[in-house]
């Protein structure tokens, strides 16, 4: 039987994604004076959200997959080794590479042992080598617990271990190696939720959950004060990209493809800016030119997230999941399930 498509959900990958990479585009124009550019003001204040989007995706199709009755926890488990640990590693090195040749060893955690504990994400009291792998030991950590729980206490388990541990983060001043991983626990929870009550609330359609939780987000980011409240934000967001119809569409065709690489462009995106940023601080250009550079460098993460989907993370993914045969067999690449016949 054909795993269900939720085409929604890579929408909404491409979504955190752009978000994330305008948010950090600055790092390419630091050359020019901040006051001289035009950008885009709610994704250069809150472009980060696309993260708690991302955990909260994580939360909804981790619970769907480890919830199928055919779940196999060694399968799993080997499969997420595959997809996530290949790129990592690519883009890890690069980037170590790309620093020792442009600014060298200068940070007190530039050593080959950070290096090495960096590569396997496992927790860091700060950012790793690479700082974008944070959100990677994030998303490790709750395979994790949800591949270990889930089989034996259901997704209501997960929740409530979620939710608990949550709560003892804001009462309890918890060792950082504990309160990390808590912090981000409710975006999690929010895509869990999101999971559960998808059945209940797929008669309201997409529109109406995306415009709650897009306003409730809109408000709660310029309201910093209430921004505990943001999971209910993404609950909504979650429940309406989710009930996302599957209809053939220049859109949909390009969100998804966007969606598919947006791994790459997540790890890709920060050398991309840095290599920018150096080319810019060799040459006298005028300050009109930071929006052109701002938006070619988005064609060149876009561009090379593309060729690194197709040309090493699916391949990888497909390794992956020959280890550990089944028939039919499956791999989860965000949000969309694709079948992959056994060689």
């Amino acid at each position: 039987m054909e795993q269900e498509r939720l085409p929604g959900l890579q929408i909404a990958r491409a979504v955190a994604a752009l978000s994330i990479v305008y948010f950090h585009s600055w790092v390419a124009l630091t050359r020019f004076p901040p006051e001289t550019s035009h950008p885009i003001p709610f994704l250069r204040d809150h472009g980060s959200f696309g993260v708690d989007l991302f955990f909260a995706i994580s939360g909804f199709v981790i619970c769907l997959v480890v919830s199928r009755a055919s779940f196999s926890t060694p399968a799993f488990l080997v499969k997420r080794i595959f997809r996530l640990y290949p790129l990592w590693l690519l883009t890890l090195t690069s980037f170590a590479m790309l620093a020792m040749a442009w600014r060298g060893m200068v940070r007190e955690q530039d050593t080959f042992a950070y290096f090495l504990w960096s590569a396997s994400l496992l927790p860091t009291e700060h950012f790793p080598f690479y700082d974008i792998g944070w959100s990677l030991q994030h998303e490790m950590a709750f395979y994790l617990i949800a591949a270990a729980i889930v089989p034996r206490l259901g997704v209501v388990g997960l929740v409530c271990l979620l939710a608990a541990a949550a709560a003892l983060n804001q009462a309890l001043e918890l060792p950082w190696y504990l309160a990390n991983f808590p912090r981000y626990y409710p975006d999690f929870l929010a895509g869990c939720l999101a999971f559960l009550a998808r059945p209940h609330l797929a008669r309201f359609g997409a529109a109406t959950p995306l415009a709650i939780g897009g306003v409730l987000a809109w408000i709660l980011l310029y309201n910093m004060a209430q921004s505990q409240l943001m999971p209910i934000a993404l609950f909504f967001l979650i429940i309406g990209f989710v009930n996302v119809k599957d209809r053939k569409s220049w859109a949909m065709a390009t969100g998804s493809a966007i969606g598919d690489a947006s791994y790459s462009i997540y790890l890709i995106h920060p050398m991309v800016f840095l290599v920018a940023s150096a080319i810019v601080s060799k040459l006298t250009l005028p300050i009109w030119s930071q929006e052109p550079i701002r938006f070619g460098c988005f064609v060149v993460v876009l561009v090379i997230s593309a060729l690194s989907w197709k040309l090493y993370e699916r391949p990888m993914m497909r390794l992956g999941n020959r280890i550990l045969p089944r028939k039919p067999s499956y791999i989860c690449e965000g949000a969309a399930a694709v079948q992959l016949e056994r060689p």
